[in-house]
């Protein structure tokens, strides 16, 4: 589905306002133009948090709301996002994730806006483990709820344990995960070790990994928001268990930042 627009919207908002108020000056119709964006803009803030709301109400009340459903909705909104970010997002070798199947998904991690990479990238639903801080975002924290999206904390070991516990579920539930090996962001094209204890799950639940590199996305804190930032993601083969049965998490971690590695553009 295609992203919000607003450009139409601002334009027919703006004009309305020009007749209404019989608005003949530059400075009152650069005035009209930039009301009508502010309206538009919190006017989609709302509207996202409501369905939000409303999706949440339906699930609490036991009613159904398919998950691609809502993940489209998120996918619709987050290109909007993304635009108005000034990223433009190609993607190689989509086919390569079959929606049919699981995987665990592994990307590098280069900035703050790898998430709503995703988001973007991805057409069929997929679940997040994210930072516990977004737990405390709004409107954020009610999609990921619905999408199923888990949030880890670094600091508490005792919650780590039982996220992985909640990721090996989902898994066996044949739902693919997306995590972050690195743990934390790079800011660089320079990728950060993989943390072994990301592919305990993968060997407890012999699920296909799907490696997938994100490039220059760590431009976007300085390109922003005068200089586009063409990002670029690379879907690699999944490695299949019988690939990796044998090896120790370490060796796994190793593996996949290798293949990871090898498509990261300096």
């Amino acid at each position: 589905m295609n992203r919000v627009y607003l450009m139409p919207k601002i334009i027919i908002l703006t004009f309305i306002f020009l007749y209404v108020f019989e608005i003949f000056y530059w400075l009152h119709i650069l005035l009209a133009l930039l009301g009508s964006t502010i309206i538009l803009l919190v006017f989609e803030v709302i509207m996202l948090y409501s369905i939000g709301k409303y999706y949440l109400h339906l699930l609490k009340k036991g009613k159904e709301v398919p998950k691609k459903r809502i993940f489209t909705t998120i996918n619709r909104f987050l290109k909007t996002v993304n635009h108005i970010l000034r990223m433009d997002i190609t993607v190689s070798h989509l086919e390569r994730f079959n929606p049919e199947k699981h995987y665990l998904i592994t990307p590098n991690h280069q900035s703050n806006a790898d998430a709503t990479i995703m988001l973007e990238v991805f057409k069929d639903p997929i679940v997040f483990v994210a930072k516990i801080a977004i737990a405390k975002l709004p409107i954020i924290r009610d999609w990921m709820k619905l999408i199923g999206s888990l949030y880890l904390n670094k600091d508490d070991m005792r919650s780590q344990i039982k996220i992985m516990q909640e990721v090996e579920y989902k898994i066996n539930n044949h739902e693919s995960v997306l995590i972050f090996p690195e743990g934390r962001r790079s800011f660089s094209a320079v990728m950060n070790e993989f943390k072994p204890g990301t592919f305990k799950m993968a060997t407890k639940t012999k699920v296909d990994i799907l490696p997938i590199t994100i490039n220059h996305a760590h431009k976007l804190r300085h390109h922003f928001p005068w200089r586009k930032t063409n990002v670029e993601v690379y879907f690699h083969e999944p490695i299949p268990y019988e690939v990796y049965k044998d090896m120790g998490t370490q060796e796994i971690a190793a593996m996949v930042h290798k293949i990871v590695e090898a498509k990261v553009i300096y």
